[in-house]
């Protein structure tokens, strides 16, 4: 065998392994949809936010490097601040005016910082890359919390990335000083 043809083997090898940490990392990002709309997030919400979250898990899973290493960190950290929300729904509060701003909004707030506080714990803890971790782990966590907060609309999805990326980064910043 030549030493091209090993190569190209090797090659296709490795390709077909990236495919498939993608592709399960795909089917977490898309079943975490599935569940929120089985919770009765609204379809057509979740359908855009999972159009965003599903190729952004897929394309870093493939990549690999530190942001592949934080995809599934972000979408268990999301997953779990995107319940925040859908709990105070259960709990049977009103979602129209005031009353959903007096709750549902500060639901996501606290889901993002939760998530963020989690992500930035593990990436201050990578031998390398802590940033492109950090930074596509909080990514990916806000997509993956937003398919709570479909309720609060934009202002639940703002305030969902700002709890992460505002409680994330100081948790990092004083983890990374200590090394």
């Amino acid at each position: 065998m030549e030493r091209t043809e090993l190569y190209a083997r090797a090659r296709s090898a490795y390709e077909a392994g990236r495919a498939k940490l993608a592709l399960q990392a795909v089917i977490g990002a898309a079943s975490l949809g599935v569940v929120a709309i089985a919770l009765g997030r609204p379809w057509p919400q979740i359908a855009l936010l999972g159009a965003l979250l599903v190729p952004v898990c897929g394309v870093l899973a493939f990549r690999g490097r530190a942001s592949g290493r934080a995809v599934w960190p972000g979408l268990v950290a999301g997953g779990i601040a995107m319940l925040l929300p859908i709990g105070v729904a259960f709990a049977g509060h009103a979602w129209l005016g005031p009353a959903c701003m007096r709750f549902c909004l500060p639901a996501c707030v606290m889901g993002g910082a939760v998530a963020g506080v989690a992500i930035a714990t593990v990436a201050s803890r990578q031998d390398d890359g802590e940033g492109e971790f950090l930074l596509g782990g909080i990514a990916i966590a806000a997509l993956a919390a937003s398919l709570g907060c479909t309720l609060a609309g934009g202002a639940g999805l703002f305030g969902m990335a700002m709890g992460a990326l505002v409680t994330g980064a100081p948790v990092w910043v004083v983890a990374h000083a200590r090394r």
